[in-house]
């Protein structure tokens, strides 16, 4: 097993020691501390004002989704409602951070085609 920060052997820490308990098991795979660390680092980022927007837009089409199947006990949904659903949420997150981008990439050019 590979770290999960570097390409080095994660056998440092022995954490897949048969010996330890199963919940040392959950944790994971690291070559140090360091490395530990930088992921939990890399894992805790606070969502930029971007990834917000796109929640929000996310929550909305959960909500039209929501409203569109008519049971709002989510215990009751079929495979196909939840699968839809999940296909609804994740779409639009990512197409409003594409629809972001393209704004930031068409402001930029039009930024830089100004003569100097």
């Amino acid at each position: 097993m590979t770290c999960r920060t570097c390409p080095r052997p994660a056998w440092h820490w022995l954490w897949w020691h048969p010996a330890r308990s199963l919940r040392v098991h959950w944790t994971v795979p690291s070559c140090s501390p360091f490395c530990l660390n930088l992921w939990r680092e890399r894992r805790m980022v606070d969502p930029n004002d971007q990834e917000v927007a796109a929640m929000l837009t996310a929550g909305d089409i959960a909500g039209q989704y929501i409203d569109a199947v008519g049971r709002t006990d989510m215990a009751t949904w079929s495979e196909q409602d939840w699968r839809g659903f999940i296909e609804a949420v994740c779409g639009a997150y990512v197409d409003s951070l594409i629809e972001q981008q393209i704004a930031i990439n068409s402001a930029v050019a039009k930024v830089q085609a100004v003569p100097g």
